[in-house]
């Protein structure tokens, strides 16, 4: 079902190495230029943040699947480095996946005109293929929301859940480097949330997408940010529980208490 160029991965190694040398030559130089011209500013981490994991499920991160990506053998023990150093704290982590409920690309569909673009009825939740990753298994408690969208802030209540909880920081990993990760780090800027994306765990498929992404996205729409840096970020947080936002007002009876309806 994948591409041949899975069936040799140390051809795409050798691919990829090459590529990188002249990406880290040209984004060098580049990333002076961004500076020089005011781009590359720091949004910087906010104190209270949330996890949040794009399309870290078995169609993405296990092998033979249309939407199969690269380098999950470090992809996913970042998760869960982060996972550790979040929950120890109290700090929510939520996970997206992609599925659709009409598969049939000749009826009305959830999968809209992407379908025609991308396999998108291989993500059938019947299968498994939209269950997160069970090395990176959800705790009770923490949401799985799925999109039927690129980001994961339209069509669901993401939006709803950090604004309730007053979340300023969205901490992101996953797949793919080149639309579904960006799409949202894209989007949560637009929100008002602080992106930082986790170098170490955002994968695609295509060698070189995953640098150029990241480049891009350090120059315009978030902080992209090593690994020690983040779990270090989330180790010196106050618990998440000591900075509870205020809660919604309760309603309360303010009338006295001999106070009638008027008729």
């Amino acid at each position: 079902m994948v591409d041949n160029i899975y069936a040799s991965d140390e051809n795409y190694k050798d691919t990829e190495r090459q590529l990188e040398e002249m990406l880290d030559k040209a984004f060098g130089q580049g990333a002076e230029e961004m500076e020089r011209r005011g781009f590359k500013r720091r949004v910087g981490f906010g104190s209270r943040p949330a996890v949040i994991h794009i399309d870290m499920a078995n169609a993405w991160t296990r092998p033979d699947h249309a939407f199969t990506c690269r380098n999950m053998d470090t992809i996913i023990p970042a998760c869960q480095d982060l996972n550790a150093a979040a929950r120890a704290k109290g700090v929510p982590v939520i996970f997206i996946t992609t599925a659709y409920e009409v598969l049939d690309t000749s009826l009305p569909s959830d999968m809209g005109l992407w379908s025609q673009k991308i396999p998108l009825e291989t993500l059938d939740p019947s299968t498994g293929a939209a269950d997160i990753d069970d090395r990176i298994a959800p705790q009770p408690g923490e949401l799985v929301i799925t999109k039927k969208r690129a980001s994961a802030f339209p069509g669901t209540y993401l939006n709803q859940f950090l604004t309730a909880n007053r979340i300023d920081t969205l901490i992101v990993t996953g797949v793919t480097a080149s639309a579904c990760v960006r799409n949202t780090v894209e989007d949560a800027m637009a929100e008002g949330f602080r992106p930082i994306v986790v170098k170490e765990a955002v994968g695609d498929r295509v060698a070189g997408t995953v640098a150029w992404n990241l480049f891009d996205i350090d120059n315009k729409f978030g902080d992209v940010e090593n690994l020690s840096t983040v779990v270090d970020y989330l180790g010196n947080l106050p618990n998440f529980e000591d900075t509870v936002p205020t809660p919604t007002a309760q309603v309360v009876d303010q009338r006295p208490a001999d106070a009638e309806f008027a008729v």
